[in-house]
């Protein structure tokens, strides 16, 4: 670099949803500011609060400095033959005992990695976990399409919106694009779209609503059932509308839908049960809107894991997160001898990176501003996560604690990305000097811009596999719930500030205003 001069890198924050695309200012070899990268199509260079903020826990003085092994320092090179030493362990027995929990991630290099460790480890298990479960939308198109996909909506698109509890103004994964879009359909010279919101809290989205109905969060489901049975009736004779109120908005709701047809769009959200997502997605394709306002691409199937009956015999590998804290896996718990030996890949040294199992290493995270990786932004688009910086603490990625583990002949983590990347794009058939040569261009182009746009994937649909024009199993898990001052109901969501707790020690964070 040069003194006084500052540098733009493109580069990517991961989410459990997809990247955002971004460039980075740095100023001296540090990185000092964020902003969206504005090639990025359709962007206009945006993102979110979170990513705004994340550059200060690039200099968190509390971030995990050392690799410790049962709260002892331990040099990094201890570490890592540890983890050669653990993979040549397992290797022999199949990885009977073996287990990883991870958060959620759209890097294709992890992908390709944990396939790796499937195949060489065939008896060890897998779990994904995050405290907010962003993946239900994946979850239920997958369930009601008949295969893995997962839903782009499109609300610039849209001339009539109704979200059922889904706050995508506001606390959904992805509000930065959906605020853009949404603000692109509200041009009056345009026709402005209409939204209608049924939502048990007070949100951003409902604060935009032309038409908002209040309902308890567990009555949520018995209106979109409500709605559906016009919204989905398809000329066929229904019964009409009761008298009261919420029966009559839901009606007219269900006629603007019907009227708009293809342009129309329903969204649930990520606090909902997977049935409400169901009956949105049955509205949407019986009004023809999967192609139009919503999109599917195709997705790696996933799940939740269930943790609560997870068990583990001898080695539990953790990246990333703090399941000590917010998830209910008995073997974080336990604490006793016959607790399985922790690997952990953490930020922190919290509830996570106790010392108190049988046997515990902890391997410093690096941050995303001192990693190379790889992500999918939400609509597919392949995107580099390339350093700005040397890891400040000796930090390492997921990539690399993976490929160890692996047994990878390269666990360099910018060779691995390179790998990943350069294999895109149109290669012209030539020597094997020639075609490396194209490859190297590609790499360079895709570091450069901070994306690459792959040919169209898009996944075409006629209808909705799930039925769900019965919707009484529904109704009945609803009908039974009276509440009342004797009788209230408790809702958890996705803090505005601290998401799930991950930026609790993020000061500018804590000075933001609760929308």
């Amino acid at each position: 670099y040069v003194y006084g001069e500052p540098q733009y890198f493109a580069t990517a924050m991961p989410t459990r949803t997809g990247a955002i695309p971004l460039v980075v200012k740095s100023y001296e070899g540090r990185p000092v500011k964020i902003e969206g990268n504005a090639l990025y199509p359709g962007s206009n260079g945006s993102t979110d609060r979170y990513a705004q903020a994340s550059i200060l826990d690039l200099y968190d003085p509390d971030r995990a400095r050392h690799f410790k092994h049962d709260g002892k320092e331990v040099s990094r090179e201890v570490a890592l033959s540890f983890l050669d030493d653990l993979s040549k362990k397992f290797a022999a027995n199949s990885g009977e005992g073996l287990a990883f929990l991870a958060e959620s991630s759209t890097s294709p290099s992890r992908a390709r990695l944990q396939k790796d460790i499937a195949d060489k480890f065939p008896k060890s298990k897998w779990f994904t976990y995050d405290a907010i479960d962003s993946g239900i939308h994946q979850r239920a198109a997958t369930q009601a399409f008949g295969q893995p996909v997962k839903p782009v909506f499109h609300f610039d698109k849209a001339k009539v919106i109704l979200s059922l509890d889904c706050d995508f103004l506001g606390g959904e994964d992805g509000a930065h694009e959906h605020i853009r879009k949404f603000a692109a359909g509200r041009k009056v010279e345009q026709g402005m779209s209409r939204l209608y919101s049924v939502e048990s809290l007070f949100t951003l989205t409902g604060a935009n609503a032309d038409h908002r109905l209040r309902v308890a969060a567990s009555k949520v489901a018995e209106v979109a059932a409500l709605i559906s049975t016009w919204a989905t009736s398809q000329g066929k004779e229904v019964p009409a509308p009761a008298r009261d109120f919420e029966s009559q908005w839901a009606f007219n709701c269900a006629n603007d839908l019907l009227k708009f047809g293809k342009d129309a769009l329903v969204v649930a959200g990520q606090r909902q049960p997977i049935e409400v997502h169901l009956l949105a997605h049955a509205m949407n394709s019986a009004l023809g809107a999967i192609g139009s306002t919503m999109t599917l691409l195709p997705a790696l199937e996933t799940a939740q894991a269930d943790l609560k009956n997870a068990s583990v015999s001898d080695t539990l590998v953790i990246v990333g997160g703090n399941p000590a804290y917010n998830s209910p896996m008995p073997a974080l718990h336990a604490k006793t001898q016959a607790s399985p030996t922790i690997v952990r890949l953490g930020y922190y040294e919290d509830e996570s990176a106790s010392t108190t199992w049988k046997s515990q290493w902890l391997f410093p995270a690096a941050h995303y501003l001192e990693s190379w990786g790889d992500a999918l932004t939400s609509n597919g688009t392949l995107v580099p996560i390339q350093p700005l910086i040397q890891p400040l603490f000796g930090g390492i990625t997921e990539l690399e604690l993976l490929a160890h583990i692996a047994g990878e002949s390269q666990t360099n983590p910018y060779e691995i990305v390179h790998a990943e990347l350069s294999s895109h794009g149109q290669i012209a058939a030539g020597t094997p000097d020639a075609e490396a040569r194209q490859r190297e261009e590609i790499w360079k182009r895709i570091l450069f811009d901070g994306f690459y746009v792959p040919m169209a994937t898009r996944v075409t649909v006629t209808k909705v596999v799930e039925s769900l024009s019965d919707s009484s199993r529904l109704l009945a898990k609803t009908s039974d719930l009276k509440l009342s001052a004797n009788n209230l109901e408790v809702i958890f969501f996705r803090d505005a500030k601290v998401d799930d707790g991950r930026y609790a020690n993020n000061g500018w964070m804590q000075e933001l205003p609760d929308p």
